[in-house]
Order: structure tokens, then sequence, then C-alpha cells
């Protein structure tokens, strides 16, 4: 094992890559996450059909795909190579044709025209300087921003940090973007999101994942050790489970 260290070790766009090969895809249905956040998004008064959407920081495009169902079209931006591979792949089996995909740095992407909704939902390019004054410049009647509230603790990754020493990252940017919002004398709307995902995963899947995230922190892992640390959360079906307690504010305004 290296010496652990704290905070990013790896460039964000090597992480995003490799955090694509375990991440979540987009799945049907109304009884999953995504579809619950629009959901809450529709009844606080976001009007996602007939409208153009700016979806920032779109990675694999599990809120991507549901939008550009019910929306006239879809520009989606992100820097992930990888992400963006699923997206396509995802898209081409829905058959969406409406859908603009931009592989680009939020910082120096060129956005053309105006949106009735921008959507970005946990986009770290936003904490970059200049990042959230960009989000800010779209003109857009409505805009949902979802951020970190504060909690984000799985019960996997928490035995690794006290394992190896690591002090985690704080997933608070709601703060910042309700200061900010608040410096500038925008109103905005604030909704919780609180809850748990148990998400289940071959064991190589697991072991990919918590790898990517040690090796963010600039942890080398004896695999062995790794490997044996993860048979805790063997499940009687063979699977693997990661159960995570999140809190996320949805943060709506008006970019005018």
């Amino acid at each position: 094992m290296s010496a652990s260290k704290n905070g990013s070790q790896l460039d964000p766009q090597t992480f995003w890559n490799n955090k694509a090969r375990t991440f979540p895809r987009y799945s049907p249905g109304e009884d999953n996450y995504e579809a619950r956040v629009l959901a809450l998004a529709r009844a606080n008064g976001v009007v996602f059909p007939g409208a153009r959407i700016l979806d920032v920081g779109c990675g694999a495009g599990l809120y991507t795909l549901r939008l550009a169902q019910e929306a006239r079209e879809v520009v989606a931006v992100d820097f992930s190579e990888a992400m963006l591979a699923i997206l396509r792949e995802d898209a081409r089996q829905l058959g969406i044709q409406n859908l603009k995909i931009i592989q680009a740095d939020w910082l120096s992407v060129a956005i053309p025209g105006q949106f009735d909704v921008v959507f970005c939902s946990m986009c770290p390019a936003l904490a970059l300087a200049g990042g959230f004054d960009k989000l800010l410049a779209q003109r857009a009647a409505q805009v949902v921003y979802l951020g970190w509230n504060g909690l984000l603790r799985s019960e996997v990754q928490d035995g690794l940090y006290e394992r190896y020493q690591i002090s985690p990252k704080k997933f608070d940017s709601s703060t910042r973007t309700r200061a900010i919002l608040e410096e500038k004398g925008l109103q905005y709307q604030s909704i919780p999101v609180e809850g748990t995902w148990r998400l289940t995963y071959a064991k190589e899947v697991l072991l990919d994942s918590v790898l990517t995230n040690l090796h963010d922190y600039g942890v080398e892992p004896d695999l062995g050790e790794l490997a044996a640390y993860l048979e805790k959360f063997r499940q009687p079906d063979g699977q693997y489970l990661e159960i995570t307690d999140y809190k996320i504010l949805m943060i709506l305004w008006k970019n005018l």
C-alpha cells in the first residue's frame, strides 16, 4: 500500500473516464431515483415538455435520456469520453434523435443559443473558477441545480477511509451555490432530496469502483486485502451490496 493522501490525486478527466466503467446506467420506469427527482422538479413548476434543455455535466445520461423523451431538444455537455460513449449507446437503443452531445470542458465550450431549462446535477466543474459564473450566464427561463447538501456516506467506502487513514472530501456544494445566488440577489427555491441508495454489483465491478476511488486519494491497496474486505458486503445471491446515505438540495431559479 502506498502512503495515504487526502484530496484528489487523479486529473478529473481520468477519474471520470475510469468511473464510467462502474457508473449506473439509464433505466426506465418511474420508481427510481432519477424519475423521482424529475417529478419533484415538475411539482415545483419546472416545465420539461417541449422545452429546449441544456444538461451541464450530463455524464452517462441518467437524466439526459429522460429529459429527451419529453423535451423539444436536449444539448448535453460533458468532458468524459467514456461517459458520453455510454450516453450515445443508450440513446441509439432508445431511438432518441433530439439530442445533441458535446464533448468539451465546461469552461471552454461554446454554448449554442438560449434554453428554456438549464439542468445541472453534481457537476464538479462548477466549483472551478468561472464555472458557476458561466452557468449563471446561460439565459434560461428555469434552472434546475442539484448539489450535495452535507452527506454522502457509503458503508463500503467509510470502512476504506478508516482503513487507509483517508480524510474524505466534503460534499456540501449546495452551501456555496446558495451563497452565490444570495450575493447576486437572485431569488431561488430550495427543496431537500434525501434518502438511501442500495446498489448491488458483481464483485469485480465493486472492486473496480472502490479502486478508482482509492486511486483518486493516492492509495494503492493490496488487491488481496481489498477483495477480502469486500466479502462482508456479499449477499446470499452472490452480489455485493453498497448502501449509501445521501442529502442533496434541489435549487431552482431563473436566469433571465
